[in-house]
């Protein structure tokens, strides 16, 4: 029976089988190679003429054995320099079987760790690295590298030479890469862009993976890393995304069940699958699947998911005052888990609340409590930001509600109860107007501020619509009164004469 090999999409017809002579000839030269050090060219000779011959022939399978034999002997002979050379010369051969490459650089890549030395790893690297590149069908193996290559550079202190070698890999358009490996190379270019502090790029990089990937069970792991990865960098841009990313953390892994699949050898039945839609399917299957409750956990694990969460509850308080903020802070506090930290818990609430928040003692309640937080470390700059962050926050809070339940009211009152002077006062006011949290007017020379509502579109409508019916009512009185004003005149003209 014809044997027939698909080859870069072409369906070419293997002329001749040289598994026998492969089997004879490949035994022959490394027994030769490895008895007589000297016969070392003479045994790859002895495989290049094999090689040309199944190459030519298109005999796939033994001319991925040879290419291998041909490694195999450099590696059992310790010449490195003529692997790097051999590997670069089969490679650009005409008409070259790509499966056998592909075994080849396969071959190759076990040989990284067998070096003797790292200028030989790094060399070896290199002209694989080279030989592979802008081939579709060896692309995993160059990911992988090139992943090692990085690794190198990092140990030698070289971290933005390693970001940028990974930064090269687009592994989100690797088709034949499977998912998890995909998302960890992605990773890693994501820490290796935070060690060299290059924010846009790690941002760039982030939106590659999609978050669905995580509601595996399977990869918590890799959803915790990006998670950590994502919270370092937010922290100082963001206080609410980074209590988003700390949300996703604290929820503790589960684990999901599979159903019983049920089976019918009717005829109805069948006709009757048949007909379903795909979106159909699809519902049935992730109805399949029923997701148990949270795993059991150790006392250990569960310390460090209440941690997690007291840190989104203390970054969401200390979030700018918006209505995502606020939806956040109301649904963090209904997590029952808030119970066993009475303290966050009361925090949360007096943030949502509806009344003033004295700073002294909020301090003397709660400061304690908070100084045991890393993020509140006066020996960081990232602690000094969060305390005069939660400071602002609480001026903030109580300017809001002091606009709820006042129209007007003079200054001087107002930095009272604010416990601030009335320059500072000033300055709180026209950051809220300016980000639209509040509407207020201040008369300086009078010392009175004026707090307004703000209003809804529906509201501006019908003031707009109550104001155009007040003008044609004038409108047409006034014509009346004008053709009333005609009516008279043109009656006592005609009187008088």
């Amino acid at each position: 029976m014809d044997t027939y090999l698909f080859d870069g999409g072409r369906i070419t017809k293997m002329e001749v089988d040289y598994e026998p002579a492969c089997n004879e000839k490949i035994p022959m030269a490394m027994e030769l190679a490895k008895k007589n050090p000297d016969a070392f060219h003479e045994a790859i000779e002895m495989m290049l003429q094999l090689e040309k011959q199944t190459r030519l022939g298109a005999d796939m399978v033994s001319c991925s054995r040879v290419l291998v034999a041909i490694c195999q002997i450099c590696l059992q002979a310790g010449n490195w320099n003529a692997l790097n050379e051999y590997v670069s010369l089969l490679v650009r051969r005409r008409s070259q079987l790509k499966q056998a490459v592909v075994k080849m650089i396969q071959e190759c890549c076990t040989y990284v760790d067998k070096t003797p030395d790292k200028e030989t790893k790094l060399k070896l690297i290199d002209t694989l690295r080279s030989v592979t590149e802008g081939k579709i069908y060896v692309e995993i193996e160059r990911a992988r590298l090139t992943k090692t290559l990085a690794d190198i550079k990092e140990a030698d202190g070289d971290v933005a030479g390693a970001a940028a070698v990974m930064e090269e890999l687009q592994v989100e358009t690797y088709g034949s890469m499977d998912k998890r490996e995909k998302v960890e190379l992605i990773l890693e270019q994501m820490r290796l862009c935070l060690l060299k502090e290059d924010y846009v790029s790690t941002q760039i990089i982030a939106k590659k993976i999609s978050i669905k990937f995580f509601d595996d069970p399977a990869q918590h792991d890799l959803k915790l890393k990006f998670y950590n990865l994502m919270i370092q960098l937010n922290r100082d841009t963001s206080f609410l995304n980074t209590s988003r990313h700390y949300q996703a953390i604290a929820e503790p892994p589960r684990k999901k069940k599979p159903a019983a699949v049920e089976s019918s050898t009717s005829d109805e039945k069948k006709k009757g699958d048949d007909k379903k839609t795909k979106e159909e399917d699809d519902k049935k299957s992730e109805a399949d699947v029923a997701v148990e409750p949270e795993i059991e956990l150790t006392d250990a694990q569960k310390k460090e998911l209440t941690d997690k969460l007291v840190c989104a509850v203390i970054y969401c308080v200390l979030a700018p005052f918006d209505n995502e903020q606020s939806d956040m802070m109301a649904h963090l506090s209904k997590n029952k888990k808030l119970e066993d930290v009475p303290a966050y818990k009361e925090i949360l609430r007096l943030f949502m609340s509806k009344e003033l928040i004295n700073f002294d003692t909020f301090n003397a309640d709660f400061g304690m409590i908070l100084a045991e937080n890393e993020m509140f470390k006066d020996n960081s700059k990232h602690g000094k930001k969060c305390i005069t962050e939660l400071k602002d926050r609480l001026i903030e809070h109580n300017i809001r509600i002091i606009a709820m339940y006042y129209s007007r009211l003079h200054l001087t009152r107002m930095s009272e109860l604010l416990n601030l002077p009335t320059n500072r006062c000033e300055e709180y006011l026209s950051k809220l107007a300016n980000s639209d949290t509040i509407r207020v007017k201040i008369d300086r020379p009078a010392g009175i501020i004026y707090f307004t509502t703000k209003k809804s579109a529906s509201d501006i409508l019908n003031n707009w619509a109550t104001d155009v019916n007040q003008l044609m009512s004038l409108v047409n009185k006034t014509c009346h009164l004008i053709n009333k004003e005609e009516c008279v005149y043109s009656v006592m003209c005609a009187v008088e004469d």
